[in-house]
């Protein structure tokens, strides 16, 4: 699916950055990278995207409230996490590993498309 509006939480630049990069290739007009989940709030209320890419925590904070957030405006998140480190707060959300690769970010917006 391309030309979605996709929200990106991202405390560290690169992997921020090359997500956008990715998606901007394909055609999705992102919002963020949001560094914190102040800013990711403000995003979610003001932009309403369609999808999300949420990494499970920001500097010292974790990324529950933004979870919860995309939850009241059904959301769908996928989550983006170094392998086998997913906290218990994600629940059964779909994942991808960081660094991210193309392959897998097109391959969750599928499934979360279908």
């Amino acid at each position: 699916m391309t030309g979605s509006k996709i929200l990106i939480v991202e405390d560290e630049l690169d992997h921020g950055r090359e997500l956008k990069a990715i998606l901007e290739r394909h055609g999705h007009t992102v919002l963020g990278p949001a560094p914190d989940c102040s800013s990711a709030l403000e995003l979610l209320w003001r932009e309403r995207p369609d999808f999300a890419f949420v990494d499970t925590h920001l500097g010292s904070e974790t990324c529950e409230a933004v979870l919860e957030e995309c939850d009241q405006q059904d959301v769908p998140v996928i989550i983006t996490a170094p392998e086998a480190s997913l906290p218990h707060f994600v629940g059964n959300r779909g994942s991808v590993n960081k660094p991210v690769d193309v392959t897998a970010v097109s391959g969750a917006i599928d499934r979360l498309s279908a």
